[in-house]
Order: C-alpha cells, then sequence, then structure tokens
C-alpha cells in the first residue's frame, strides 16, 4: 500500500475505535436506557414504517437479511470460489469469524434490552448493544470493497459500482433494524462503528502478511554469485 492509503487506513481504525468506544460510554453512563436520539429515531421511525405487513415492512424485512449469518456464509463461499481459497480468502473469513465473535461478546457483557417488544416487527433474542447486523454488514462490504477493489484487471466502473453498493447496504441495513423495532440508534451506530474498526484491523494484517511473503519471495528470488577465492 501506498503511504497515504497507510494513513488512510490508520485514521480509518482510530475513527471507528474512538466511536464506538464514546458510543458505549454514552450507552453505559445512562444506564443502558434509550438515550434521546435514540427516542427521536425511534418516533420517527414508528410514524413513518405505517401498518406491519405494508411496503415499508416488506423493504426492510428483505434489507435486514443481508445481516444474518447464512448470507455472510454464502458471500465468504463464493469469494472462496473467485479467489480459489487463497490468503485472501482467510483473512477474509477470519476477520469476519472474529467481529462475530467479539459482537457476541460484547452484547453478552453489556446485555442492553432492546426496545419494547411491543414494538418489534421481527423475533430477537439476544441483547441490544451492539448491533450484529450492523457491525457483519459493515465488517463484510469494506472487507469485500478493500480485496476487490486491489485487483488491477477489475475494471474502473465496477469498482464504482461495488463500493456504492456497499455504502447503501451500510446504511440501509442498520436503517432496518431501527425500523423494523428491534435496535435503538446507538445500538446501530455503535454496531458500524465496530465493523469498521474490525475490517480495518483484518486489512492491516493482510498488509503485514503480504509484505512480509514479498520479502520472503525476494530473498528467494535474489542470485547468488559465488565469492572470488583469493589464492
Amino acid at each position: 500500500m501506498s503511504k497515504k492509503a497507510n494513513i488512510a487506513l490508520f485514521v480509518t481504525m482510530g475513527v471507528s475505535f474512538l466511536g464506538f468506544v464514546i458510543t458505549l460510554i454514552c450507552v453505559v453512563a445512562n444506564g443502558l436506557a434509550p438515550l434521546g436520539v435514540d427516542s427521536i429515531l425511534a418516533d420517527w421511525a414508528y410514524s413513518v414504517r405505517g401498518e406491519k405487513g405494508n411496503g415499508v415492512y416488506w423493504f426492510f424485512r428483505i434489507i435486514t437479511e443481508f445481516g444474518y449469518t447464512y448470507f455472510i456464509i454464502a458471500i465468504i463461499l463464493i469469494m472462496g470460489l473467485v479467489w480459489k481459497f487463497r490468503s485472501k480468502l482467510w483473512f477474509f473469513a477470519g476477520t469476519i469469524l472474529s467481529s462475530w465473535v467479539l459482537q457476541k461478546i460484547i452484547k453478552f457483557i453489556i446485555n442492553r434490552p432492546r426496545p419494547d417488544e411491543a414494538l418489534w416487527w421481527m423475533s430477537e433474542s439476544s441483547s441490544s448493544f451492539p448491533s450484529g447486523h450492523s457491525i457483519c454488514v459493515a465488517c463484510v462490504f469494506i472487507l469485500l470493497c478493500y480485496f476487490v477493489c486491489s485487483y488491477p484487471q477489475v475494471k474502473v466502473w465496477v469498482k464504482y459500482v461495488l463500493c456504492s453498493i456497499s455504502a447503501v447496504m451500510i446504511f440501509l441495513v442498520p436503517l432496518s433494524r431501527i425500523i423494523l423495532g428491534v435496535h435503538y440508534f446507538t445500538d446501530v451506530l455503535g454496531g458500524v462503528f465496530f465493523g469498521t474498526f474490525i475490517a480495518t484491523i483484518g486489512i492491516l494484517l493482510f498488509n503485514i502478511y503480504k509484505a512480509k511473503k514479498q520479502v520472503a519471495n525476494d530473498i528467494v528470488e535474489t542470485p547468488k554469485f559465488p565469492s572470488n577465492s583469493i589464492n
């Protein structure tokens, strides 16, 4: 990676980590209860979504599926075929798996109650903070953009389309969790921050691995000349 790309990576990592920590502190300091912004956005969501079973319901019910485990596994398998199960896949899958495990641990520790069950438009069983869907969708689509766009042979317009779709999904999936009544705004905000943070760590580790591999290859490929002996 270039120097500018490395700086951008570290800045993104730092900002996303700080954003997650600040969000977490705000949630805990408020006794895990909804913050003012949570209540405002929840009231807005409930006022615009209408009745369950309408077009809004089905649109966001479909969108939210992109954050479930089976969709993530499908993406990993597809990319495994594309990358022929090389090192990129293992960093891609390992980073996503790490984000999934960590969010389960954080959910267990924080144990924030979800919004009133009477407002749910779907069933959920785990605690509320952070949103696992938001973590997964941010982590998966950021990694997908990075690894696919790193291929020189991929056309520029394909890269733009992929990044645009990824940005839309990183916005819509967390929004769907609020519209469906199963998360607060701070849940999904913390989730996006945390997913972004984990994705940048995965990218950093992959770049370190790639740099070390390149150095090793350079050493192997360096021609060795016999030293001249002095008689």
